[in-house]
């Protein structure tokens, strides 16, 4: 028996389509100016920015002056033809660290619902200096453009953002990003339009943000005391340092907004319901006319350094990757001549100020 058999070659022919090709961006004087300039940190700490741009005229007409200045800035011949399309954007944008270097880190995934002019962005690429939208099968405003993006919350340490925006232009199969080589950055505000250029990779005014301090509300209850290691205690010049009930749970604390904290002293100071002794150096706990003169210690959590108070006293840091910094509170007592047993008590607000 003869047994034929076929050998069937199966050919894969795979067709690849060659992208079109885009350059790298070139810079034009494409936008007029902005208005609406806007950055605000919301309630979860995630911070909205918001700008209107303003296109110079005739960028879209069939025939318009901006056209030799393209073929030159891209050098194509005289003879060819290039135009900007219309329901094509970009929008391109700088971050900066508090020292001014380019904070490289951020990428498309720490910003969301972007916008420009209604159109959401194409998220096709982590490049945040080419996020590109498109309207089709409308076009865009050919007179200003609205953008508006979030940054998630915890993804910058200080607000220094620069940004620019732009279009494509398209000769053949060639196209070519096309951005405005005047930039916009938010001033120290955050409601200012101040110009960025976006080649200088100069960093721009950082946003002053409120730290908005908060202080934890404590209710610091003394231990009871003998009344005789008091007044021996303060015959000495000692003091006599008093035990808190609950001391952990009644830390003295800071709260802050943490991009809003300057590398600048901060001053704390303290006022009391009951006064200071005569020679201003105590506060003063008192029952009715009794009176037992007291100091305050705050040792800061983790390093060995204390302040007292009732003096005035200066930070020179808070921490930045943190949103509260807490102290223990120690209490030492001293004795007046009106000390006598009882239940004393006084109340203290504090304050806490930035200089310069």
């Amino acid at each position: 028996m003869n047994i034929k058999s076929k050998k069937l070659l199966l050919i894969l022919m795979l067709f690849i389509m060659q992208p079109i090709a885009m350059a790298n961006p070139s810079f034009y004087p494409y936008i007029k100016n902005y208005s609406n300039c806007s950055v605000t940190v919301l309630e979860d700490s995630s911070i909205a920015v918001s700008f209107r741009a303003h296109l110079v005229n005739d960028l879209f007409s069939d025939v318009n002056p901006h056209i030799e200045q393209w073929k030159q800035l891209i050098k194509i011949p005289d003879d060819e033809s290039i135009k900007l399309i219309p329901h094509h954007a970009i929008l391109s944008l700088y971050f900066y660290n508090y020292n001014g270097e380019e904070n490289h880190s951020i990428n498309i995934r720490n910003i969301s619902n972007i916008f420009l002019d209604g159109a959401n962005s194409s998220h096709a690429s982590n490049n945040i200096k080419e996020i590109k939208f498109d309207s089709s099968p409308g076009t865009f405003s050919h007179t200003h453009y609205d953008v508006s993006f979030t940054i998630a919350a915890n993804t910058l340490k200080n607000i220094r953002i620069g940004a620019t925006v732009g279009g494509v232009l398209n000769r053949g199969e060639q196209q070519y990003s096309l951005l405005s080589s005047k930039g916009l950055s938010f001033g120290s505000t955050g409601k200012q339009c101040e110009i960025f250029d976006p080649q200088a990779g100069v960093a721009p005014e950082a946003v002053k943000i409120d730290p908005k301090f908060r202080l934890s509300s404590a209710r610091w209850q003394l231990k009871p005391l003998d009344l005789d290691l008091l007044l021996d205690n303060t015959a000495n010049g000692a003091g006599l340092d008093a035990s808190l009930e609950n001391a952990e749970n009644n830390r003295f604390c800071i709260h802050y907004q943490s991009m809003g904290v300057r590398p600048v002293l901060h001053r704390i100071q303290a006022n009391n319901l009951n006064g200071l002794s005569a020679d201003r150096n105590h506060f003063q706990l008192k029952d009715k006319d009794k009176i037992i003169n007291y100091q305050v210690i705050l040792m800061t959590e983790g390093i060995n350094y204390a302040f007292f108070l009732p003096e005035d006293n200066y930070i020179n840091y808070l921490k930045k990757d943190a949103e509260k910094m807490c102290w223990t509170p120690k209490i030492k007592l001293f004795s007046t001549n009106t000390t006598d047993k009882g239940s004393y008590s006084d109340t203290l607000n504090f304050t806490i100020t930035p200089l310069a």
